[in-house]
């Protein structure tokens, strides 16, 4: 067996595990990234029966680095979304939160800087924040049954 074919074997193992070791960091940032902008929607489930309620303005709407999309239940495409909402309590205090979470592309210019949405949130400090989804649209469905 010659150097050169001891080298050539040696250069492609390493490009192998490199390869292997980048598909693991890649799948892993992508299912935690996923799951960021998921957790929103288990909130709101969380949330639904015993949380407050409020209308929150939305002081700003930003899409992360990379441009994160995936298919809904319907088909559509959603698209990871940060709203940086502003609500009063019930005690009249503002407060405010950033909400992770993917909207149907076709609603995001229902929440332009200003527009309203309605929000579900705890009392903990600091508040666990969902959009209403039974007030607020972020998917559009197949149809219309309900």
């Amino acid at each position: 067996m010659a150097w050169s074919d001891i080298l050539l074997g040696a250069v492609g193992a390493i490009a192998m595990v490199a390869a292997a070791i980048l598909s693991v960091f890649l799948v892993w940032s992508t299912v935690t990234t996923n799951s960021e902008y998921k957790q929103e929607e288990r909130h709101w489930a969380q949330l639904r029966g015993h949380a407050r309620h409020g209308e929150a303005e939305v002081l700003g709407l930003a899409r992360p680095p990379g441009q994160l999309t995936k298919r809904s239940r319907h088909g559509a495409g959603m698209t990871a979304t940060e709203l940086r909402l502003a609500w009063r309590d019930e005690q009249g205090q503002l407060r405010e939160a950033t909400v992770r979470t993917f909207i149907d592309e076709d609603l995001l210019s229902t929440f332009v800087r200003g527009s309203k949405v309605h929000v579900l949130y705890s009392d903990t400090v600091p508040p666990m924040v969902a959009i209403d989804r039974d007030r607020t649209q972020v998917e559009i469905p197949s149809t219309t049954a309900a």
